[in-house]
């Protein structure tokens, strides 16, 4: 018994069907041209001189100055922790991070707002303790 390839033991009609959804050779497109056409010199429009490039087509909308980005002392290494939090808490958290995001005002992320706070906390907190 003679051994046959995959490919061999289909019908041409199956070998047409997978061979159309294999994607085709992309060629790099030909121009078309466009058929020259002998107009009547009387009724050719004139079109009007091209607008330089120097000159502004319409006034500019003037833009809001952008806001100075925090300036960071030293790249910080962020290490993974997970803690458990009330509903409630996480609830306000998002609600926060999406409304300082739209507003444009960092800290916007949640880890960023979370971080600060944690800091806050700490100063306000550790401090006290620190000095026992």
């Amino acid at each position: 018994m003679q051994r046959r390839t995959l490919i061999e033991s289909i019908s041409e009609e199956e070998r047409e069907f997978i061979d159309a959804g294999k994607p085709q050779r992309v060629t790099q497109p030909q121009r078309v041209t466009e058929p020259t056409v002998q107009e009547d010199p009387a009724t050719v429009r004139e079109t009007p001189p091209p607008v330089p490039k120097d000159e502004p087509s319409a006034p500019k909308k003037p833009t809001a100055p952008k806001k100075a980005a925090p300036v960071a002392a030293a790249p910080t290494v962020l290490l993974s922790q997970t803690y458990r939090l009330p509903e409630d808490l996480i609830k306000e958290l998002t609600k926060t991070a999406v409304d300082r995001k739209l507003a444009r005002t960092a800290p916007w992320s949640q880890q960023d707002i979370v971080a600060e706070a944690l800091r806050e906390w700490l100063h306000k907190h550790a401090s006290k303790h620190a000095s026992m």
